[in-house]
């Protein structure tokens, strides 16, 4: 009877808040008593993870919202672009460089 009660959105929905809260009891029970069979997880709980996996469901969007923060994630973010560089601070040093981009004629 249970596995039918789940298998309707409002069962998976009730099924889903009663994860949320044990997982965040166990984060509040780690934080406070460093329980040694759970690890320190720095990202985001799974909980919250399974919530937004569960909106990109129903919500079409939302799935190409989550696909476009994962590829951004894992694209590289060069700082020059392959043009020679106009600023440069070396903070260990104490200096600045800036260069005027030459002017047109």
């Amino acid at each position: 009877m249970a596995l039918v009660a789940f298998m309707s959105v409002p069962g998976l929905l009730l099924g889903l808040i009663v994860f949320s809260v044990l997982d965040h009891l166990g984060w509040w029970a780690h934080r406070r008593f460093r329980l040694p069979w759970r690890r320190d997880d720095t990202g985001r709980p799974v909980s919250s993870v399974a919530v937004g996996e569960l909106s990109a469901f129903f919500q079409g969007t939302h799935r190409n919202q989550i696909d476009q923060r994962a590829s951004s994630l894992m694209m590289r973010d060069d700082e020059t672009d392959g043009a020679p560089p106009r600023t440069r601070i070396d903070l260990n040093n104490g200096s600045a460089v800036i260069r005027l981009p030459p002017e047109e004629r």
